[in-house]
């Protein structure tokens, strides 16, 4: 019986060096770990979460510099904070490690450790910004930060060099659906709409006192509807609506409001023949209140202000880019020390309200519209 206690004392041992590894392979074989949300629900835009396959040629463990890396296998448990880089590089100057031409204007990252490609929410700590970003890219190297951020990101965030920002993956099945620690208390805003369920036609040629049953709208995806369409300028932006597209709620600091007169207060033409009994005095007194109308619209026009930067020369990149994204004219004004990024002039609001709408939709990108002088 004594004998037997060397071999139970080993089984044991080996069993314990099997299951600690410093709790590596406990981290890789336990279930992943739902998020959790403690808080409101908010709706973040950024790129969209798709499934890809991971590129299989940038995702084994590495060395550089001396220094081993080795790549996220549970995003489920992964969360990371420290401070962002903005890679500056200009556009198709260089490949990313997924072999993709970089573009600072498309919201990527690079990370040292996180799949090729993956997604994760980037959460500025300075001002609670956040956006969902792409990972293509390997990096940084040779310095203290822990993620590189396109140039288009960096702005969305408003982050510079210094600035502390928390990393949570966002898990894409092949379904589509999202989970992960960037989904904990956040959902991705989606660009499209579905349509309302076609009518059930298989009971033959239909009967009109069947009524169609109503599709329930799934998740975020909503159906279109009209209901906020209530503009009295059929060529100008939803006056009901809310945000930047000529609302008529408090506008946010620093967002300018166009001087261009209400119409409500338009005088009566002044060849009515009545005005013309009235006496000398009274014409003089209502010529001038006819006249600012033209006069305002005449002393300029309307820009589409889309950013201001501390750079001349990124600036000017930034709009040249955008004017040939969009087919329309741009300009870049100084400002003190930033120059700001201008798209226009056009020579009504409707038409930069139009555009405002185009550089939401298709770009994702925030603006507001100023008189030029």
């Amino acid at each position: 019986m004594r004998k037997q206690w060397p071999v139970v004392f080993i089984a044991a041992s080996l069993l314990a060096a099997c299951t600690s590894d410093d709790g590596q392979q406990q981290a890789t074989v336990a279930p992943p770990q739902p998020a959790v949300c403690n808080g409101p629900v908010v709706e973040i835009s950024g790129a969209d979460p798709v499934y890809e396959p991971l590129n299989a040629t940038v995702n084994q463990d590495y060395q550089r510099d001396g220094k081993s890396y080795k790549i996220v296998q549970d995003l489920s448990r992964f969360s990371q904070t420290g401070l962002a880089a903005i890679y500056d590089a200009e556009p198709g100057s260089n490949l990313t490690a997924s072999g993709e031409t970089f573009d600072p204007m498309q919201l990527t990252a690079a990370h040292p450790t996180l799949p090729i490609p993956s997604y994760a929410r980037i959460t500025n700590l300075a001002n609670g910004r956040m956006i969902v970003v792409r990972i293509n890219d390997r990096g940084p190297y040779g310095n203290d930060r822990v993620i590189s951020l396109s140039r288009a990101a960096a702005d969305r965030l408003n982050t510079s060099n210094n600035t502390k920002v928390r990393i949570d993956p966002i898990i894409v099945a092949q379904d589509g659906t999202l989970s992960g620690p960037g989904m904990a208390c956040t959902t991705v805003a989606k660009q499209t709409y579905a349509l309302p369920a076609r009518p059930d036609l298989s009971g033959g040629m239909g009967s009109v006192s069947s009524a169609p049953v109503a599709a329930t709208p799934q998740n975020d995806v909503l159906p279109v509807s009209n209901d906020t369409l209530k503009s009295d300028d059929a060529t100008g932006a939803p006056v009901s609506s809310s945000g930047f597209l000529g609302a008529p709620t408090t506008l946010a600091s620093g967002v300018l409001e166009s001087s261009e007169p209400a119409p409500a207060p338009v005088a009566a033409p002044v060849t009515a023949p009545a005005p013309v009994t009235a006496p000398a005095a009274e014409p003089a007194a209502q010529q001038p209140a006819a006249t600012p109308a033209p006069a305002a619209n005449a002393s300029g026009g309307f820009v589409v202000q889309v950013g201001a930067v501390s750079d001349q020369g990124r600036a000017q990149q930034y709009q040249q880019r955008l004017s040939q994204q969009f087919g329309v004219p741009g300009r870049v004004e100084q400002n003190g020390a930033v120059w700001r990024i201008q798209l226009g002039p056009f020579a009504s609001k409707a038409q930069a309200s139009a555009l405002q709408q185009r550089l939401q939709s298709e770009a994702q990108l925030q603006s507001f519209i100023a008189v030029t002088k």
